[in-house]
């Protein structure tokens, strides 16, 4: 069974709307970035991809917006595959605000593998580094 990693940013100014929290907008960027860590810490960096000439392009995201996230609050984020089949996967996200642990966004991100621009079959060896990361939908509260 794999496990959920996490990451953390802080909350910053250029990241507040008019209303005085996070941008709904941002949380797209705040989950992109996340799963650029994710992806580095199972050995695939962006540069390594680039190499090896191996693309994510996402597909789909969903994104259910729980509460506010304010000025330097710290968020935790957590990442992990419900989905991982022959040419997609799809992450689960889920964002914390640190200390009271309270949900403040759950979402997913679908992506499909290309290779020199053609739709692939997920490479062997990055599949196997993201079962690390694979939880599927009905064990993830288990």
């Amino acid at each position: 069974m794999g496990e959920k990693m996490k990451t953390t940013v802080k909350v910053r100014n250029h990241h507040i709307d008019s209303y005085g929290h996070v941008n709904n907008a941002q949380y797209l960027t705040f989950l992109e970035d996340a799963r650029t860590d994710f992806f580095e810490e199972l050995g695939y960096s962006l540069s390594v991809l680039a190499q090896r000439n191996v693309q994510v392009f996402l597909t789909e995201v969903t994104l259910q917006y729980k509460r506010p996230a304010e000025l330097l609050d710290v968020l935790e984020i957590y990442g992990w595959f419900i989905e991982i089949a022959n040419r997609k996967a799809t992450w689960q996200h889920e964002i914390y605000k640190k200390g009271d642990k309270k949900l403040i966004l759950a979402g997913t991100a679908t992506g499909m593998f290309l290779e020199n621009g053609q739709l692939v079959t997920i490479p062997g060896d990055i599949r196997q580094a993201m079962m690390k990361l694979y939880i599927p939908n009905d064990r993830q509260n288990k």
